[in-house]
């Protein structure tokens, strides 16, 4: 292949990638895109062709006035500058690819490129982006180097031959590029993760429209949810604290407690501000026993509503937003529709029932509960039905199992519900017998009710879907649910589920990689677009622990390399004279820190065996706090009935003496404390 030639093809494939990074991020509907993509196809035509492209001089003059004036107008009636800009970035790559033929042609097409790359990047920045940025970086470097090495052609001689594409950019030289370019990526990355974080937003166009989400207003009309259910839109993810995958609790968004026979209704619309603390969390409730609470981490897509959302019974919650809002029955909402992804992490305990909740066989309900949770007015077939099936059981906890289990055993789930003149809960419950989880809860509710038990509705969202690569859930609108929640003594709302289950989804072949894609596009939103100062300050502390553990294991093998030079006198003899001649020779050349490792080991054998035990009882699920002294968390220890307490605090105090008391950790010394910590590890 001509060089020339081999320069124009790899120009074209240059502009191809570039411009479909706009493309990939929904930059252009279908008629700009189909028209770029088609000009630079048709160029491409008459490269492969060899054919002349033969076009008038006064074609191109009016083109370009044409353009100008379709600029100013696209300008006039969106008032989006980026928007026009992009557009009229696609005549001007149109018309340079109709017009590659000196190395300075080249140059600015790639100029134009550049910008196009640069303006997706403040236009979108998803993982699709990342793919196309990769590609087109590539193509950009070799495109430089193809045209440096074009000006050096255009300078020979006329009479001389022409020379191929591969004889004047060898293969070689193209690999040694990129590994240079490789090379320079390094520093850059380095650059990117430390230097402070700035949102100046020069490219940036305005932020994209949260996402419609039906049941999180003041009012739910039944039916409402089965459109929901079929949308595969990304709504949350959901990373559990271990990482493991667990018995996942229901996403809650919020209650309602008002029925008018087609709609609910959230009665209560007044909010109140929760406290924020020093660590940019909120109080919800009291605090948990240490056995007892889990964390949940939420990514939160941007959704058309303020709702937070939360897992079992909320304690706290921990996130970068300025205030939090609470209702009366304990929904959370923000201060305003997110524009952007957030992330809060949630503290909460399992709302399970207890023996005292599942034998009581009538509750005292509070004269507000009773007033907007026990409400009149309900179909007298559906008080019979009720009746009928709760009046055998003697306790509160199973009547609600006896409906739950009815409604779960004898109807139908689907989402193709026909319409009806008759009110929907008595055409669910006695005429079509089918429905989705609104028609389950909305029955469920009035049912409880009908027997005198305080019930609403709650909407929110199923566990989901769980990634394996990455170790989280992923939520979707199509996971969109709705379920019931009854009054237990103590002011505990506990949730119970009427819908039958549908069934385990289908893994196709392509579940696994499509698993693994979402990983990495949650990665690269989550480490590249979003990575942000605190991330940073993160960074650094992890990278602090990790030399501060590596210089506690150099000490440690130190120390016991101490250990058994004293168990054989003779070794001993022969490598402390090495030592001793080997710490003379750094003194004399200027090294002073002979003794330093001997004199600190004995702290960090203690400090080393204590922090194993601390790590194994975190992976039983007391982990010490850092406002904590140790022998403050020794008492958070006397909880845990079986546990090894006694060891625990023997261990504890060892530590103490040798860490702040100034105590020699001597060879007797290392041997309990591993009795110790073999004791404890044994009994728990």
């Amino acid at each position: 292949m001509p060089f020339d030639k081999g320069a124009r093809l790899l120009s074209h494939l240059t502009a191809l990638a570039c411009f479909s990074a706009l493309i990939i991020n929904n930059q252009f509907g279908w008629a700009w895109s189909a028209t770029g993509v088609g000009l630079i196809l048709a160029s491409l035509y008459f490269i492969l062709t060899d054919r002349p492209v033969r076009l008038s001089p006064f074609f191109w003059w009016g083109a370009s006035v044409l353009f100008c004036l379709i600029f100013l107008v696209d300008l006039w009636l969106s008032g989006a500058l980026l928007a026009a800009c992009m557009h009229f970035l696609v005549y001007l790559m149109a018309y340079r690819l109709f017009h590659l033929e000196k190395s300075k042609d080249h140059l600015q097409l790639y100029l134009i490129c550049f910008l196009q790359l640069l303006a997706a990047s403040g236009a979108g920045s998803g993982f699709g982006y990342a793919l196309s940025f990769v590609v087109s970086t590539a193509l950009l470097i070799w495109g430089l180097v193809v045209q440096h090495l074009k000006k050096q052609e255009e300078s020979r001689l006329p009479a001389m031959p022409a020379r191929s594409f591969r004889s004047v950019v060898p293969f070689p030289l193209m690999m040694s590029i990129h590994l240079l370019s490789v090379g320079a990526l390094l520093p850059t990355l380095l650059i990117f993760f430390l230097i402070p974080r700035i949102g100046i937003g020069l490219f940036q166009t305005g932020q994209a429209s949260p996402q419609k989400i039906s049941g999180f207003s003041e009012k739910v009309d039944l039916g409402s949810m089965g459109p929901v259910i079929r949308d595969l839109s990304l709504v949350m993810r959901v990373i559990p604290s271990g990482g493991e995958k667990d018995r996942p609790p229901y996403l809650r968004g919020m209650s309602f407690d008002a029925y008018d026979g087609k709609a609910w209704k959230n009665t209560f619309n007044r909010k109140a501000a929760l406290p924020k603390r020093f660590d940019r969390g909120f109080e919800i409730g009291p605090e948990p026993s240490p056995s007892d609470p889990f964390q949940e981490t939420i990514l939160l897509e941007p959704i058309d509503t303020t709702v937070l959302f939360t897992v079992g019974s909320p304690t706290a919650v921990r996130g970068n937003f300025p205030s939090l809002l609470r209702d009366q029955p304990g929904s959370l909402y923000l201060p305003a529709v997110p524009r952007q992804r957030i992330e809060y992490e949630i503290t909460a305990v399992h709302a399970f029932p207890s023996e005292r909740d599942q034998s009581a066989a009538r509750i005292d309900y509070p004269s507000d509960v009773r007033e907007y949770y026990l409400s009149g007015g309900i179909d007298p077939r559906i008080v019979a039905l009720a009746h009928e099936i709760a009046d055998p059981f003697p306790t509160v906890f199973e009547k609600v199992r006896a409906i739950e289990r009815h409604l779960r055993t004898e109807y139908t789930y689907t989402l193709e519900v026909a319409p009806s003149d008759r009110p929907p809960l008595e055409d669910f419950l006695f005429f079509q017998k089918k429905g989705y989880c609104e028609y389950y809860a909305s029955a469920m509710v009035m049912m409880l009710r009908s027997v005198g038990i305080a019930s609403r509705l709650v909407t929110g969202f199923l566990p989901g879907e769980w990634n394996e690569f990455g170790k989280y859930y992923l939520i979707r609108q199509s996971d969109a649910h709705a379920w019931v929640e009854v009054y237990f003594p103590g002011g505990r709302w506990l949730p119970f589920d009427p819908t039958p289950s549908v069934g385990q989804k289908v893994e196709s072949p392509w579940t696994a990689m499509a698993a693994y894609v979402d990983w990495m596009q949650m990665k690269w939103e989550r480490y590249i677009v979003r990575y942000s100062l605190r991330d940073q300050f993160a960074l650094l502390e992890g990278t602090r622990s990790q030399v501060g553990r590596f210089s506690e294991g150099i000490g440690v093998w130190l120390f016991r390399a101490r250990q058994s030079i004293e168990k054989v006198p003779v070794l001993g003899l022969v490598l402390g004279g090495a030592v001793v001649v080997l710490m003379a020779l750094l003194y004399r050349s200027g090294w002073g820190w002979g003794g330093s490792i001997r004199r600190k080991s004995p702290k960090r054998g203690a400090t080393v065996i204590y922090g194993r035990m601390l790590r194994l009882l975190e992976k039983r699920g007391l982990r010490k706090r850092e406002d904590q002294t140790p022998l403050e968390f020794v008492e958070t220890v006397r909880g845990k009935e079986g546990w090894p307490i006694d060891a625990v605090r023997k261990l504890t105090a060892l530590y103490c003496e040798v860490r702040f008391g100034g105590k020699a950790f001597s060879s007797d010394d290392l041997r309990r404390a591993e009795r110790l910590f073999a004791e404890i590890k044994a009994g728990i």
